[in-house]
């Protein structure tokens, strides 16, 4: 039997300002990865996307991943001083039928 166990591997956080909350951030402290970045539509292109990646570079969380067609996270990530280390993302979709390949 298949099961799917939640972990803690990853830990979501409200980004806030000013006691609003203006996205998330879900973070890997095992890999000192940041997993995922939300601004919401409302707070974008304000510069909180860049002080957010600022401040967990400053707190160690140095890699992540990016899907490669999302041109406006690339752009606030090598603003920040990332750079591509490897392209291996790959856009895949469900071809209609199951291989049984084993």
């Amino acid at each position: 039997m298949i099961e799917i166990k939640k972990t803690e591997t990853y830990i979501e956080h409200d980004i806030l300002c000013d006691g609003e909350v203006i996205g998330t951030v879900e973070l890997c402290p095992e890999r000192n990865e940041i997993a995922r970045l939300n601004i919401s539509d409302k707070y974008q292109n304000s510069g909180y996307g860049t002080q957010v990646v600022k401040m967990l570079i400053q707190e160690g969380y140095t890699t992540l991943q990016v899907r490669p067609d999302n041109k406006r996270a690339i752009h606030v990530y090598e603003k920040c001083g990332f750079v591509m280390a490897d392209p291996c993302f790959y856009n895949m979709k469900f071809s209609g039928k199951l291989e049984d390949k084993e």
